[in-house]
């Protein structure tokens, strides 16, 4: 055995230091590598059930999944709501930036994704909600041509999945083949799946959607006589100035669009009552409102609310957000109407909705535009606020109860 002299024991020494210290070092991400990791790192790997529209697939997700809000709803539980909807947008814009897949597949491997969100852990989601997220699925199924996979759907709550199912909503994904038909039954309930409008031509399909509806809540025909063409012709005015200026040269829009609406209705016959939901992904009513030479009345009423806005703003600082003025916007756009041209028989649809409502008495009109909501009932009552985030478009929900003469059981 080889005698330590004084140069040997040095250099020992010198590598236990040496060794010492690299099991301290904090290791720069240069260190790591695509591979190699510091042995500190802990990767932990989740195994879910991929859904694309045939076999279910065992992959491999590289995180846990995210959990949406439950209820998905902009009514009880707004806040969390549109805070979801904003970071699925921001999720699917940088995938379409990248025009990257969702799935990747290696050799002799399960298949692999980064995230999903986990809608097992969704106990409720309302139409307005479900047309939104459809409408998000179906701008990146449209913009690069995938859509991430329905993941875990053994574990989704059996009521969501039914809804989702009936509004067409995987039809729009592209896994389910089966096209249903515009409006499907199920008991007492019809719903209108959602339809994708991107011209006038759609007007016909959905104008007579919605009178079935209208015919299936009331046989007599008395509600179509009256005030349901009166809605009708709201409604239709409203989807001609979303197709004709939501998406005009030189609006302020955000993400990437393809140029659509989206509609969907149900009709329940438990509680006699319509709904109907209109949605796009366009300029925003906070953004072209303002930029439009209104009547005189108009623009008395958005300088008195804005300036009172103002005033109140100056008391509570702390309260103030980039939204803040957009429900007095909204507020405006129900109550005054207008289009972009602002001729007189135009930009009349939001008025002649609400005026439907009052004349069959009970129901309301809600609107959702970038980080501002406003509702009125059939009273007139407004209510409005604004939240830190946004909708990402517009979104317009009429509901009404029906009287029930005429009904048939």
């Amino acid at each position: 055995m080889r005698k330590l002299d004084k140069t040997r024991r040095r250099w020992f020494a010198l590598r236990s230091h040496n060794e010492e210290r690299r099991r301290h070092r904090i290791p720069k991400p240069s260190d790591w590598g695509p591979i190699k990791r510091p042995s500190t790192v802990r990767r932990i790997a989740y195994r879910v059930q991929i859904w694309e529209g045939g076999e279910v697939e065992w992959a491999i997700s590289a995180t846990a999944g995210r959990k949406p809000p439950s209820p998905l709803c902009f009514d009880e539980n707004p806040n969390d709501t549109y805070r979801f909807f904003a970071g699925l947008r921001e999720g699917f814009q940088r995938a379409i930036g990248t025009n990257a897949g969702f799935v990747h597949r290696p050799q002799a491997a399960l298949p692999r994704i980064s995230t999903y969100y986990d809608f097992g852990q969704l106990s409720d989601i309302s139409t307005a909600a479900s047309i939104v997220l459809a409408a998000e699925y179906q701008r990146i199924s449209t913009l690069i041509g995938v859509v991430p996979p329905t993941v875990n759907l053994n574990k989704w709550n059996p009521q969501v999945y039914a809804k989702l199912t009936q509004l067409g909503f995987f039809e729009i994904l592209g896994i389910e083949k089966k096209v249903r038909p515009v409006v499907s039954d199920s008991g007492k309930t019809r719903t209108m799946r959602i339809v994708r409008a991107q011209n006038l031509d759609a007007l016909e399909d959905i104008d007579q959607a919605l009178t079935q509806l209208g015919l299936f809540l009331d046989p007599t025909d008395n509600l179509s006589e009256n005030v349901f063409v009166q809605f009708l012709t709201g409604l239709s005015e409203a989807i001609t100035n979303v197709i004709h200026h939501a998406y005009a040269d030189g609006m302020e829009i955000p993400d990437k669009h393809i140029n659509s609406l989206w509609v969907t209705a149900t009709a329940d016959r438990l509680d006699n009552s319509l709904t109907v939901v209109v949605y796009d992904q366009g300029a925003t009513i906070p953004v072209t409102y303002p930029k439009v030479e209104r009547l005189e009345k108009v623009r008395g009423y958005l300088e008195r609310a804005i300036r009172r806005r103002v005033e109140q703003a100056f008391h509570r600082p702390s309260s103030s957000h980039p939204f803040e003025d957009d429900p007095i916007y909204i507020r405006a756009a129900m109550r005054y109407g207008g289009s972009r041209t602002d001729q007189r028989h135009r930009g009349l649809g939001l008025p002649q909705m609400f005026e439907a409502l009052t004349r069959i008495g009970e129901g309301n009109l809600s609107i959702f535009s970038r980080g501002g909501w406003c509702k009125r009932t059939h009273n007139g009552r407004f209510t409005s606020g604004a939240l830190s985030s946004s909708i990402g478009g517009t979104l317009v929900e009429w509901s009404v109860r029906l009287p029930q003469q005429g009904r048939t059981p």
